[in-house]
């Protein structure tokens, strides 16, 4: 399993560029508001617990005392007196803040000035003149404590001298309302309706940004599933193996259905999904860093030890959900085998033998239940329970950072939510990774199957093929099974007259097929030729080749539309009158007529059921519309009514002439009324002649007519249609 299949699929499938690059950036749009919102927390949570004010000295933690005391230092003695004179700060105050730090024995009004010439200092840089007056304005009749309410203004404060306060203070710059005062006096309210309209325009933002994101990723996904598709279709219709080839048909089906559904699902994870989770992913972790680095440390520290600790456990149960699934599976197997053998236990008297076995069966499921069910119990709680686990702790530490001046309380709740933010955004990526596994595998089936070489190519001279005069010829034609290189046919030399009535025979229905799709050109023989009229159909064109032959083979009776289409095909030159006349010729007509809809009414498998003997008639009209030269007409090998056999019989009389007619069949009034019938065995003609002839001398001849005969006891009574 390599990504060069998956590559292919997205080189030669994906063509919905504008689409996908408009996913893209929708999924990067997310992540980046995402990311503003988790910021835009820390502002809110910053509002409510300082109510916008600036903390006064004895408010300030130890950690903050040491930074003011640092700040007061790094000014010159001249800078020093100007700054703090308009705050009552004494020079030999300030001598002694240098000199001896904060064992300086000052008033308490004297530390006040000097942490206010600080906070207006700040203000003045990072927002300007009117910020730093708005500030003094606050502490107007006030020597100590905090400011009055400033809006964003204690946050730049908090955050001076990095450049997460530097960005606040310049939004702040070009924002006044964010802590201009208003008529009352108090910036609060306004700052605080600003803050949640931001938010409510970045969450419709967000919101249309996903929207757009997945509706876009939908339509590449949507794009490159009719592609792959279209191209599984047409190439099923060029090869000509798959027709006999052993489980083809379920093959193909997983191919259309969920290998595709696999591929367009991981398309759509690789548009979306990392284009999101990265840029979220690392916008958290900067916020995180930013706002504590060591606790966002210890957060990451503890986020990778629940993942690591909780998730093999959780992986562990998820095994075993899935081990036990596969017992059960198989448990339930051998049950239903049980109810079958119950004919086969009366027969013998082995009521108690099957008892005991069922008992052991039934201990069995019961054991890979239980196995089952306390994986897929218990591998999601314990995850969640490792992950509250380590929220708790990480909780109790950012606590302790918080009563210890290290880190405020909007700094932990943002690394709370980031970290909430980041197991998304990692949950994103392995999601990701694991659809785009399965996608590998799933690439992988479709590109071989769609490199698979047809066998039935039409040659680029081929030739016109007029309607059959002469005769069909088999010549050294042999037929291998893909898949099990055995034999279907093996060396048939044999030739058909036109307008002789014969019929195959034998016990192997797939070689007897391989005789009709041999003759429709479905596949070519590994070796040998056919001919008709002395033209090799390697060298015809399929349509006209197509033209001449018509099949009707029970697997393919009739498909989900109407009786008219079932008929014609949706073939314009076909007109209603010949479909009714086709389906008369076929004793169709009754039936139909007393439909819902006559020859509008829906019929198939998701339409109005039909038994088999009208579905056969349906099948038999669509061939006969078409008038062909060769008929190959395939018997019910179901049960069917004998009204339906005697009706074939009259077709069959009736259409003979000028028609050379091929019949796979075990019928007996059938092999009596044809000129000739071939028995095949092992893939060769082990006998032909006249029925009368192969049942006088030929024993497995009489052998398949007596399973025959046996068959046919069970055919539905006369009239059930």
């Amino acid at each position: 399993m390599s990504s060069a299949a998956w590559s292919r699929i997205c080189r030669d499938f994906n063509k919905a560029t504008v689409e996908q690059w408009g996913a893209r950036a929708g999924a990067v749009l997310t992540g980046i508001v995402t990311v503003v919102l988790t910021a835009w927390l820390y502002l809110f949570v910053a509002l409510l617990v300082n109510q916008g004010r600036v903390a006064g000295f004895l408010e300030l933690s130890a950690l903050e005392r040491e930074r003011l005391l640092l700040e007061w230092q790094s000014w010159a003695d001249q800078e020093r007196a100007e700054r703090g004179r308009q705050f009552g700060v004494q020079e030999e105050a300030s001598r002694a803040v240098v000199e001896k730090g904060m064992e300086a024995e000052l008033p308490l009004e004297q530390w006040e000035g000097i942490w206010r010439t600080i906070v207006y200092e700040a203000l003045r840089r990072q927002v300007g003149e009117a910020a730093a007056e708005t500030y003094r304005e606050s502490l107007a009749g006030n020597r100590t404590g905090p400011s009055g309410p400033l809006g964003v203004l204690p946050v730049v404060v908090q955050e001076r001298g990095r450049w997460t306060g530097r960005f606040v203070g310049r939004w702040a710059l070009w924002n006044e309302w964010m802590w201009q005062p208003g008529s009352g006096g108090n910036p609060n309210p306004t700052y605080l309706t600003g803050l949640f309209v931001i938010a409510f325009a970045l969450i419709v933002v967000r919101s249309l940004a996903s929207n757009t994101a997945t509706y876009l990723a939908s339509a590449v996904m949507l794009d490159v599933l009719t592609r792959l598709r279209r191209a599984i279709y047409l190439h099923t219709y060029r090869l000509g193996s798959l027709a006999i080839r052993t489980g083809g048909t379920e093959e193909v089906e997983q191919l259309f259905t969920r290998q595709a559904e696999t591929v367009g699902v991981a398309v759509h994870a690789c548009v979306t999904l990392p284009w999101r989770a990265v840029p979220q992913l690392a916008g958290l972790l900067v916020v995180i860093l930013l706002v504590h680095f060591w606790l966002a440390v210890s957060f990451v520290v503890m986020a990778v030890l629940v993942w690591l600790i909780g998730g093999q456990v959780a992986a562990y149960y998820r095994r075993e959900a899935r081990q036990g699934s596969r017992q059960l599976h198989h448990a339930l197997a051998l049950l239903l085998e049980s109810l079958r053998l119950v004919r086969l236990m009366k027969c013998y008297q082995l009521e108690r033998f099957n008892q005991n076995r069922v008992e052991r069966q039934l201990a069995e499921c019961g054991r890979a239940i239980w196995r089952k069910l306390r994986g897929d119990a218990l591998a999601g709680p314990l995850l969640q329970t490792a992950g509250l686990l380590g929220g708790v702790g990480l909780l109790y530490v950012g606590g302790w950072s918080v009563l210890a001046g290290e880190s405020a309380v909007a700094g932990l709740a943002v690394l709370t939510v980031a970290l909430v933010g980041l197991t998304a955004a990692v949950t994103d990526l392995l999601h990701y990774r694991a659809r785009w596994r399965r996608a590998l595998e799933a690439a992988d089936a479709i590109l071989e199957y769609l490199e698979r070489k047809g066998e039935a190519a039409e040659a680029v001279d081929a030739e016109y093929l007029p309607p059959l005069r002469q005769r069909i010829e088999w010549r050294n034609v042999s037929v291998y099974e893909p898949g099990t290189n055995r034999h279907l046919l093996e060396n048939l030399n044999f030739a058909v007259p036109a307008g002789a009535k014969v019929a195959f025979v034998g016990p192997d229905r797939r070689a007897l097929r391989s005789l009709a799709y041999l003759l429709a050109r479905f596949f070519d023989p590994t070796q040998g030729e056919i001919r008709i009229d002395d033209k090799n159909i390697r060298w015809v064109t399929h349509e006209s080749l197509r033209l001449q032959v018509a099949l009707v083979l029970q697997d393919e009776w009739i498909f989900t539309d109407t009786v008219a289409n079932n008929i014609g095909c949706g073939d314009p030159q076909y007109r209603l009158p010949q479909i009714i006349e086709a389906a008369k010729l076929a004793h169709a007509h009754q039936f139909i007529e007393r439909l819902p809809y006559g020859y509008e009414t829906v019929i198939g498998e998701h339409g109005i059921r039909l038994t088999p003997g009208q579905a056969f008639r349906i099948a038999l009209a669509r061939a006969l519309v078409r008038d062909p030269s060769i008929l190959v007409i395939e018997e019910p090998s179901q049960p069917v009514d004998e009204d339906t056999l005697v009706l074939l019989d009259d077709t069959l009389a009736r259409v003979a002439p000028g028609r050379t007619i091929l019949v796979l069949t075990q019928r007996l009034t059938t092999l009596r009324w044809v000129d000739r019938v071939f028995l095949i065995i092992n893939g060769k003609v082990a006998d032909t002649g006249t029925h009368r002839e192969l049942w006088q001398r030929n024993e497995q001849y009489r052998r398949l007519q007596v399973l025959a005969e046996a068959q046919a006891a069970e055919t539905v009574p006369a009239g059930q249609e």
